[in-house]
């Protein structure tokens, strides 16, 4: 009995001792072989930013709908009636090159009854004038009005610099995101370190701002005011911040 514990004793032993040198021979890291650095610590902070800028361009459509019992009469009093708008509007010191014919169309009108027949033709030529000295906005509609306009379908403004206010916006959100994560890191005991990575996250953002006036107006003595208002251009970014 003594010699059988004895001999699984030793053999305990011995696998002791393997199981030692299995531990002891196991491969270390292989010089030069890449190591994972743990990633860095960092704050999160979306913002918002805005420039606030009076509009220096407007856009007006505007145009003539008339209607006449032939194609030939309505055609010749659609002609007449839109070459005295340009002219008009011309004679404010608009270029040629800022009017733009954006639509001519001319259909049959028909009458009412069982049996519906052509009583006439409508001409329709809507034009879009580019006001560059706001100060004349109001007098555009009112030449073109003058001069037989029966539609002004819409006034647009817009800033002719765009990308430098929507820039002056980013750095307005950059600047909002670096007050927020500096309080989050005082709040956190911590110390706010160099930007990460910045993400733009503007949307396109068209500004339209619709005008009153409508087919058949009848122009006034009193002159057309025309207030461009103010525009806000909002840029929306995503900053990470390192924590030192």
């Amino acid at each position: 009995m003594s010699q059988t514990l004895r001999t699984l004793g030793a053999g305990a032993l011995g696998a002791f001792i393997v199981a030692v040198a299995a531990l002891s021979v196991r491969p270390g890291p292989v010089a030069g072989a890449p190591t994972t650095d743990p990633a860095p610590q960092t704050i999160t902070v979306a913002a918002s930013g805005k420039a606030t800028l009076v509009p220096d361009v407007a856009r007006v459509q505007l145009g003539v709908t008339i209607t006449k019992p032939t194609v030939k009469a309505a055609r010749e009093a659609g002609a007449k009636a839109m070459t005295g708008m340009i002219a008009a509007i011309k004679g404010l010191g608009i270029a040629e090159a800022d009017i733009q014919t954006t639509n001519l169309s001319l259909y049959p009108q028909y009458g009412s009854g069982s049996a519906p027949k052509v009583v006439g033709y409508q001409i329709s030529e809507q034009i879009q004038v580019t006001v560059r000295d706001l100060d004349k906005t109001g007098d555009v509609v009112d030449a073109a009005m003058a001069k037989g306009a029966t539609d002004v379908t819409g006034i647009s403004f817009e800033i002719a610099d765009s990308v430098k206010a929507q820039n002056d916006a980013r750095a307005a959100a950059v600047a909002a995101a670096r007050t927020s994560a500096q309080a989050m890191a005082t709040a956190a005991n911590v110390t706010l370190g160099a930007v990460v990575s910045i993400t733009d996250g503007t949307p396109v953002q068209p500004i339209f701002y619709g005008y009153g006036a409508s087919r058949g107006s009848a122009i006034t003595d009193l002159a057309t005011p025309v207030q461009p208002g103010t525009q806000d251009l909002s840029a929306t970014v995503t900053v990470i911040f390192e924590i030192a």
